[in-house]
Formats: structure tokens, C-alpha cells, sequence
């Protein structure tokens, strides 16, 4: 069991202490759990959030690698980062991420056409085809990103806030768009996430199953587990509904990621 996508304190939207996050991991059985705090590289592209802390990725660096020493025997830590993906903030994420020694990097769309699809105002000016096309596009360009990065991170993300009634992002009504992102994400040799942060979907886990179906019919194997916990009572939340479904479906293993290599844990 292990977790490759948690924000402790040093995410803008996290009060956890990492020790305790560590300890509650080890306390469930855990093995392995990534600490993938946000590097919020867009935001500097959209001042109206400006209201948003900013949080010393130094100082991230420093606690975790620490703890991953200090824990060593008793459980893997992974040192991560998950970069909000924006076309400006190629080069900021260039120049910054080489300074660090990571685990794992989560490359994630949360920005839109410049606006923040966690937001109301984002559907309000849109149809649904509208925003989830936009939203599916965004992911695609995210893909030749030229920054290291090792997963997807919750595709299907712009369903969690969606004001329409029918909240559905099915892969029958953007084959094409999604048919080009998965076989990018297979070429390239990168995981796609199954994040179990899904509340307001009326989902298990994201992407939905049909994506996921489809992902191992074009040959996709590298799948990743992400509870996106950002406190101690969501680390592995639904791990073992994740793991038995994709199981039954015929995949053989989820991944975790140590220096930047996929490492097989066998179902």
C-alpha cells in the first residue's frame, strides 16, 4: 500500500505537519508515500491571486529529504512536487526545478484559459462541451511541457466544481482529444494518475473507468495511486477500491517512484 500524491504544509492549502502524515502512513501499513506539495508555478501568470501564500520550496526540500532520512527502514518518502501546468510557466519551472533533488514530479492542470476551473465563474461563461474541451486541451499541450516530469495528475479534475447538471466527463464524447493524450502519455513513457480525491463527481476515482479501459486497449501499463491527501485522514483513502478494480480489469501492477524511476508493485 503507498501514496504518490499528498501535500503537507508546505502546499498554500494544508496545515499537516509532514512527521504526522509520516507516522499515520506507517500506521496504515504503508510502504511508501510521495510528499508532492504544490509548486504553483501559473499563479504567477494570474494576479488576481496573488492572495495565495507563497511557500519556500527550499524549505520543502530540506524537511522532507530530512524525514526520508530519518524514516529509512521504516518507510520510503518519496520527495515530490505538483506543477500547476501553464504554457508561460515553462520557463520558471526550467530554471527552479533543477535546483532540487526530487522523487517524483506531477504535471497537473488546474488553470484554464487563465482562469481557475475550481472556480463557479469558469462554467458560467461556457457550456459543458466548451469547458471540459478547453479543460482536455489544456491537458494535451501539458504533455510536451519541456520540464521533467514523471505522472498525469488527476485527469478529470475539472468535473469536481462543475456547476451542470449532468457532471460526466465521458470518453465517448471527446474520443479524440482524449484518444491523443493517452497514447502522448504512453509515448513518452509517463504515468497516468488515478486520484481518489473525487468528491462532487459522484465517482470512485479519477479519470472515470471508461478513460482508464481505454488507456490499457492503446497499451498502457505505468499507472500511479494519489489520494491528493491534504491531511493525515485521507492518506490511501480508497487505495484498495483502486487497486481491486484495476486488478479485475487486467492490469498487473501500480507504480512508485524513486528518482525519478517507476517502480512495480505487483497486485
Amino acid at each position: 500500500m503507498f501514496d504518490t500524491h499528498t501535500h503537507c504544509k508546505h502546499s498554500h492549502d494544508s496545515k499537516e505537519e509532514p512527521i504526522q502524515m509520516i507516522e499515520h502512513a506507517i500506521s496504515l501499513g504503508m510502504d511508501y508515500i510521495a510528499f508532492t506539495d504544490h509548486f504553483d508555478g501559473e499563479l504567477t501568470f494570474l494576479p488576481e491571486f496573488d492572495y495565495i501564500p507563497k511557500k519556500k520550496k527550499k524549505k520543502h526540500f530540506e524537511e522532507i529529504t530530512s524525514l526520508k532520512e530519518q524514516y529509512k527502514g521504516r518507510i520510503e518518502i518519496g520527495v515530490g512536487l505538483e506543477c500547476g501546468y501553464m504554457k508561460e510557466a515553462n520557463n520558471l519551472y526550467l530554471s527552479r526545478l533543477n535546483n532540487f533533488n526530487t522523487d517524483i514530479i506531477i504535471n497537473s492542470i488546474h488553470t484554464i484559459e487563465y482562469e481557475d476551473c475550481y472556480m463557479p465563474s469558469y462554467f458560467a461563461k461556457r457550456t459543458k462541451p466548451q469547458a471540459y474541451g478547453a479543460y482536455l486541451n489544456a491537458v494535451r499541450e501539458s504533455l510536451d511541457c519541456p520540464y521533467l516530469f514523471d505522472s498525469v495528475g488527476h485527469i478529470g479534475y475539472v468535473v469536481r466544481k462543475s456547476t451542470y447538471d449532468d457532471k460526466a466527463l465521458e470518453y465517448k464524447d471527446f474520443a479524440d482529444i482524449i484518444d491523443d493524450i493517452l497514447t502522448t502519455i504512453i509515448a513518452k513513457g509517463k504515468a497516468l494518475e488515478i486520484n481518489s480525491q473525487s468528491k462532487g463527481t459522484g465517482l470512485d476515482f479519477l479519470p472515470t473507468k471508461d478513460i482508464l479501459l481505454r488507456y490499457k486497449d492503446l497499451g498502457g501499463e505505468l499507472l500511479t495511486f494519489g489520494s491528493d491527501a491534504h491531511f493525515c485522514g485521507r492518506i490511501g483513502e480508497k487505495y484498495s477500491i483502486v487497486a481491486d478494480w484495476i486488478k479485475a480489469n487486467g492490469f498487473k501492477y501500480l507504480f512508485k517512484y524513486l528518482s525519478h524511476k517507476p517502480i512495480a508493485v505487483k497486485l
